[in-house]
């Protein structure tokens, strides 16, 4: 994968996580709250499509959007994907928050489901410090695998 591909794959996966991170709008007491909600999330997916479109149309294999990543060795090979994909980018480039903060999501709900502590959160500002994050998320599932379960 070129520099310039590995760009647009990374403001690709950015542009999912902002979308697949706006909470699902349920009907409350106060609607127009609840159609603003609506409107973000549509607005969030129509420019993620968008963007999948214009990516797919450039590049091969063609990105498609990750299915749910539940046991710890699929969240470890997704983790180490997302690794290697910011390890090719530069310093200058720009940390993936969004993507950071799905993955530290799907991280708690593995965690909790395996009666284990939650993660520890890190904040690093550049896609090179998002890319040693991910490795330590891939290296914190391995280490689920191997560890046993506490007994209650």
């Amino acid at each position: 994968m070129t520099t310039e591909q590995a760009a647009a794959l990374a403001a690709l996966v950015e542009l999912e996580a902002i979308w697949e991170n706006l909470p699902k709008s349920e009907v409350r007491d106060h609607l127009p709250s609840s159609v603003r909600g609506l409107r973000a999330k549509q607005n969030a997916y129509d420019a993620y499509h968008a963007k999948l479109v214009v990516y797919n149309r450039a590049y091969h294999p063609a990105h498609e959007a990750e299915i749910v990543v539940s046991s710890p060795a699929r969240f470890a090979v997704w983790c180490r994907k997302m690794r290697d994909l910011f390890r090719q980018l530069d310093h200058q480039a720009p940390c993936p928050v969004q993507l950071l903060e799905k993955t530290y999501r799907s991280a708690d709900r593995i965690g909790a489901r395996l009666s284990r502590e939650p993660v520890t959160r890190t904040s690093p500002t550049d896609a090179q410090a998002a890319s040693q994050e991910f490795g330590a998320l891939a290296n914190w599932c391995e280490e689920l695998a191997v560890t046993p379960v506490p007994q209650s």
